[in-house]
């Protein structure tokens, strides 16, 4: 019986060392690149832009025709996704605000393990660097994310959520840090070009072996002058050569040949002409009325949370299922009577299958073209908008398909794969780390890694630098 038993494990222990990939990477470096879409790196040519760094890192790894983002395809929920496997409903953030325009910005909201949680508790070296949603994270090296509206030092405000004299160690070797609110047009690319020169300091001096980084100005554009737009285009170019930047600072650091770099989006892009005001909808439903001094005011207990192509309808008292029932029956009958073709309702056991709105009594979906809003001031159902690009859509809309690059040691060389889900990169650079990743929804993307034959040596946790 002992030696079937011996048997059978070391059977079992072959099969496992044989889908491990063939060489665990010592350093991983995660850049998301906000709004990318895949024709950025599969065909600059026809955006008229050169993205050398994109092209060469998906010439000599693996890349995805298309990578599959969560619901809502904003950036907050699909960030958070990016590092836990796991669904906006169960890892916490499901939205890029808690209400209003207060952003989720605390890593204790998240719900979820992280991946840098995994990998410190397996003693690697971990840094962040403005990645959504970490202040507050437990890693070696942080600086938060801090996109709030109107802040007049923003510079101060992630100085005091960075690692001890970590903020002012990287101006020093970076220049003055000056930073405008989010607002401000130029925000992205000035909050860009500091991400950048911080993280290669800290690729080059720490090398530590899981770094995140998020650069954004890519998004910014888009929403401002569109999707094709020639802001758009000079902002991937310039992204591009911030990933240049870190490679060079794996070179110059000694670390090229034990580096694996992963370039992720968190979702797409689509053209906006016109917003489609939700409130609106509610009065013609009989759920609002016009007020004393004009403009719409829903019914008492009902409270719209519009996000771009998506929104969710709450209930103060979510228990009122009588009351949801008559919203979503009238509702409807309204999307029906005046809205078809331009928006969806998503009833409670859609968001529950996509894992999206926990609490929220329905949703909806904006079509392509149009962007959700709740405008009480207005009684105009489409009102016009002024940004010109918008996402937070279905993710099944083919314009909200965002990318996927991984190239170095242990993957594979060359190869293109059709379609990968958000939901599975966290487990996959788990594994690539040697990590086991609590609680995730996701799975190991095939196709990725190389293999290799049984033997010892199957990853770097317990390592530190």
């Amino acid at each position: 019986m002992r030696a079937a038993a011996a048997a059978l494990a070391s059977l079992a222990g072959a099969a496992l060392f044989a889908a491990l990939p063939a060489a665990a990477a010592r350093h991983v470096v995660v850049i998301s690149i906000d709004g990318l879409r895949p024709a950025v790196y599969r065909d600059p040519a026809s955006l008229e832009i050169r993205m050398p760094n994109l092209v060469e890192l998906r010439d000599t790894g693996v890349s995805a025709a298309r990578m599959l983002p969560v619901f809502p395809s904003v950036t907050y929920p699909a960030h958070t996704t990016l590092v836990t496997g796991a669904r906006p409903a169960e890892h916490g953030i499901v939205s890029n605000f808690k209400s209003g325009q207060d952003w989720y910005l605390d890593s204790k909201d998240i719900a979820a393990q992280t991946l840098w949680a995994a990998a410190e508790a397996a003693g690697l070296t971990t840094a962040l660097v403005t990645w959504p949603a970490s202040y507050g994270a437990a890693v070696d090296f942080l600086v938060p994310e801090d996109l709030t509206f109107g802040a007049t030092d923003l510079a101060a405000r992630l100085r005091a959520g960075s690692t001890p004299g970590l903020f002012d160690d990287l101006a020093a070797k970076c220049g003055p840090i000056e930073l405008p609110g989010f607002e401000a047009p130029e925000a992205g690319a000035v909050l860009d070009r500091m991400t950048s020169c911080f993280a290669a300091a800290l690729i080059r001096e720490e090398r530590p072996n899981l770094l995140l980084v998020h650069f954004l100005d890519a998004d910014h554009r888009q929403h401002f002058a569109g999707p094709d737009s020639p802001e758009a285009r000079h902002a991937f170019e310039l992204i591009d050569g911030f990933v240049g930047e870190l490679r060079a600072a794996a070179r110059d650091g000694g670390i090229e040949d034990e580096t694996v770099f992963v370039i992720v989006g968190d979702h797409g892009f689509a053209p906006v002409h016109t917003n489609l005001n939700l409130a609106a909808l509610l009065l013609g439903a009989g759920f609002a009325r016009i007020g004393e001094s004009a403009g719409i005011e829903l019914d008492p207990g009902i409270r719209v949370a519009a996000l771009g192509g998506s929104a969710a309808l709450y209930l103060d008292d979510p228990k009122d299922q009588a009351l949801a029932q008559r919203l979503e029956r009238s509702l409807q009958a309204e999307v029906d009577r005046r809205y078809g073709g331009l928006l969806q309702l998503l009833p409670r056991r859609e968001l529950d299958r996509l894992g999206a709105f926990p609490g929220a009594a329905l949703g909806f979906a904006a079509s392509e073209g149009y962007m959700l809003v709740s405008l009480g001031r207005s009684e105009a159902a489409l009102p016009t908008g002024s940004l010109k690009g918008m996402h937070g859509y279905l993710p099944s809309m083919p314009a909200m398909a965002t990318g996927f690059i991984a190239a170095g040691r242990g993957l594979r060389r060359g190869v293109e794969l059709p379609l990968v889900r958000q939901l599975d990169v966290a487990p996959t650079l788990a594994q690539l780390l040697g990590l086991a990743l609590e609680h995730a929804a996701g799975l190991p993307i095939p196709g990725v890694f190389e293999t290799r034959a049984p033997g010892p040596g199957i990853g770097i946790a317990g390592e530190r630098n």
